[in-house]
């Protein structure tokens, strides 16, 4: 159903309208949670929090415009956005960045020599993150983890969005220096 028609629908009958656009989007909202989401996390507070952020939906859909972009991207950048603070509320955000985490895509497929040494690599690099003091630390795990903006990160953090900028650039300097060069 095209998006106009859905509206439409949500307008004039709201619960034949979530019915529809659950069935039409719940897998792919649910994929963006799962992704975002570490193993720890079960299906529960997975389909948790996909209901919740249809409910969100449905209770923000006075603030939805066409203009601003389809339900499809609105849906997935709530979900987004949702997975994060979940993550947020559920985790210590003093606990360290691990090699593991999902926010970290995983090897490749060119042999296990190559994906030992990217494994190895990734490692030192996570290490050098988390020494990192703060706000330096928080600011790169945001804007490279959890892929907020700088603005996000500055409002956030109480710095503006210079400061974010010139800071992310002094550290991804310091961490290609560490590193070798521009090849990271």
């Amino acid at each position: 159903m095209r998006d106009i028609e859905l509206l439409e629908k949500l307008h004039k009958e709201p619960n034949a309208g979530m019915d529809i656009l659950m069935k039409q989007y719940s897998g792919l909202v649910y994929t963006v949670v799962k992704g975002m989401l570490s193993p720890a996390f079960g299906n529960a507070d997975i389909e948790d929090l996909v209901s919740d952020i249809f409910c969100e939906f449905y209770f923000d859909l006075p603030k939805y415009s066409p203009e601003l972009g389809s339900i499809k991207s609105w849906l997935c950048v709530m979900a987004r956005h949702s997975t994060v603070d979940f993550i947020r509320k559920h985790k210590n955000e003093k606990e360290e960045v691990s090699v593991d985490d999902p926010f970290f895509p995983p090897c490749g497929e060119s042999g296990p020599e190559d994906d030992y040494e990217l494994f190895e690599l990734r490692k030192r690099i996570f290490d050098e993150i988390n020494l990192l003091g703060e706000p330096d630390r928080e600011i790169i795990i945001r804007k490279y983890l959890l892929f907020e903006s700088s603005k996000d990160i500055a409002k956030r953090l109480g710095l503006t969005v210079s400061n974010v900028d010139t800071k992310t650039h002094r550290i991804i300097k310091k961490l290609r220096k560490k590193f070798g060069g521009d090849d990271i």
